[in-house]
């Protein structure tokens, strides 16, 4: 690795969940509507503190029980798939390719700056929009940082890359908007309405039913499908989004909203306790929080979702900063 290369290396490091925030707010005004919850969601899945827990310890697997991780949670073993859920990975491998070039020539300027710069020129590149390249660009930055040099500047494997996606992206968010029609008597229905949740928007048929008002953990459980062969987590007849307890106790149903919230009922104040027990908080809000736990998020129209392919109790790790802290005499 060259001198400019590594001190680039260095220089992103830097930034933490708190940094990576404020860039991607930075940078939403930038970004086409179709990614810009997406892009926080990404982050979200993909938090700078588990990956600096699990390079600092001297038993990663033993991190790993401690904060009880389950699912694939290693960025490394998903480069080039982790950021399937925007419309901007179709420009993956162009993205790892300059990504990857601009690390090598190394700069210090503000990391919002240089996204913007290198989405600038892949779109030139591709011939496509800026704002379908901000986001995107901004995940391929924050996947160099997690999987290193070394691995993110080789090709991206082979693979669709949005391919499957035969819509632009003004129709993607305005499908997004959309309700499932109620038959010619809908007027007349009230609780049992039924809308639909797309779990996997990029592939034809990955959706169940849900009665309006109705949990999204205990609708996804009448889809009776196997979704243990794509996700361990999963059990057999138990639908697409693995879950445990139902009562925002264990965390394993959380999950990132692609759709407007005004779809779903508003986080409550168990769930929002609980984001900080798990870890989660860095990139929701009270109000319009991309990401929710599905046992305790009600729908009451069409309602888009992306799972994690993992899930944990990373509230340990900041707990025990705190401790530390307060051990070394800081105020907290």
């Amino acid at each position: 690795m060259s001198d400019s290369a590594s001190a680039f290396v260095s220089f992103l490091d830097r930034h933490d969940d708190a940094a990576w925030a404020a860039i991607v707010s930075e940078l939403t005004p930038s970004m086409h509507e179709v990614d810009r919850r997406a892009t926080r969601i990404w982050f979200a899945f993909h938090p700078v503190k588990l990956h600096r827990a699990l390079a600092a310890s001297a038993d990663p697997e033993e991190t790993a029980k401690r904060l009880i991780l389950k699912g694939s949670y290693r960025l490394t073993d998903q480069i080039d798939t982790s950021a399937e859920f925007l419309y901007g990975h179709r420009y993956w491998p162009e993205v790892r390719r300059q990504v990857a070039e601009h690390a090598g020539r190394g700069s210090e300027a503000p990391l919002s700056d240089q996204i913007k710069e290198v989405a600038g020129r892949i779109a030139a590149k591709v011939k496509a929009d800026t704002s379908f390249l901000t986001g995107i660009t901004a995940v391929g930055f924050g996947t160099l940082q997690q999987v290193g040099l070394e691995l993110f500047s080789q090709p991206a494997g082979k693979g669709s890359y949005g391919r499957t996606w035969n819509k632009t992206p003004d129709q993607i968010v305005a499908d997004r908007a959309k309700d499932d029609g109620q038959g010619i008597f809908g007027f007349l229905k009230t609780v049992d309405k039924e809308f639909s949740v797309r779990f996997n928007e990029q592939t034809p048929g990955s959706s169940f039913k849900v009665v309006n008002m109705q949990d999204v953990t205990t609708a996804a459980a009448e889809d009776k499908g196997d979704h243990s062969n794509l996700d361990s987590r999963c059990r057999p007849g138990e639908g697409p989004i693995p879950v445990e307890c139902r009562t925002a106790a264990c965390g394993t149903c959380w999950v990132g909203v692609l759709s407007p919230t005004e779809k779903i009922s508003p986080p409550n104040d168990r769930e929002i306790n609980r984001w900080v027990y798990f870890g989660y908080e860095g990139f929701t809000g009270e109000s319009d929080s991309p990401i929710r736990l599905a046992c305790q998020m009600k729908a009451y129209g069409n309602v888009t979702i992306v799972i994690p392919p993992w899930n944990g109790q990373l509230g340990k790790l900041d707990r025990k900063e705190k401790s530390a802290s307060a051990g070394a005499g800081e105020i907290n």
